[in-house]
């Protein structure tokens, strides 16, 4: 597959989402109507039978280097992610990372793999769990633990923020340590 279409088929996915916008919204009046048992189970977008609940998240991500000196790498990426129950997910994520370089700003891609466990109840502020780790091509080996808040705007869209979020980057041979602030916005389709 190529990288066009890989980049296309979320986009896809996303698009034919937003369509059935109109649909949600009704459902959402009938959700408001509803007993309190069956609105936490109608809480979650309903997908088609056969196959997996997915999310769609766009996150930006500031990196503060605390070890062995100060430095600021920033992420912008995206991450789709394949839900197996209302608590836990796992998914690959691709971002663009603006590093700080030996000789001023350099550019790399960071592509990663993330577990997520989602602590809470449905449909209420929630506390995400996350483990990932990647690789950095003109660097090394990454890894990440992060937890944080996350807020349901709609019942397909999330507000996700990552507040504690150390990172390890393998930097030819040395260790760096960053701690790291994030945002994203997620679609579950």
């Amino acid at each position: 597959m190529t990288a066009r279409a890989l980049i296309a088929s979320p986009l896809v996915a996303l698009a034919l989402g937003l369509a059935t916008a109109p649909a949600a919204a009704q459902s959402a009046e009938a959700l408001a109507a509803a007993p309190p048992s069956t609105a936490a189970a109608a809480a979650t977008p309903a997908v088609p039978s056969g196959r997996l609940p997915m999310r769609l998240a766009l996150q930006t991500e500031g990196a503060v280097g605390v070890y062995p000196g100060d430095f600021y790498n920033h992420l912008l990426g995206v991450r789709l992610d394949l839900v197996f129950s209302p608590h836990v997910s796992f998914g690959g994520y691709l971002g663009y990372a603006n590093l700080k370089g030996k000789d001023g700003r350099t550019h790399d891609l960071l592509p990663y793999v993330q577990v997520e466990y989602m602590a809470g109840p449905l449909g209420g502020i929630r506390i995400p769990l996350r483990f990932a780790s990647g690789y950095l091509p003109r660097n090394g080996p990454v890894a990440r633990l992060s937890t944080g808040l996350a807020f349901a705007l709609t019942p397909a869209l999330d507000l996700v923020t990552e507040l504690l979020a150390p990172m390890l980057w393998v930097t030819g041979d040395q260790m760096v340590l960053s701690m790291n602030l994030a945002a994203e916005l997620v679609y579950r389709f």
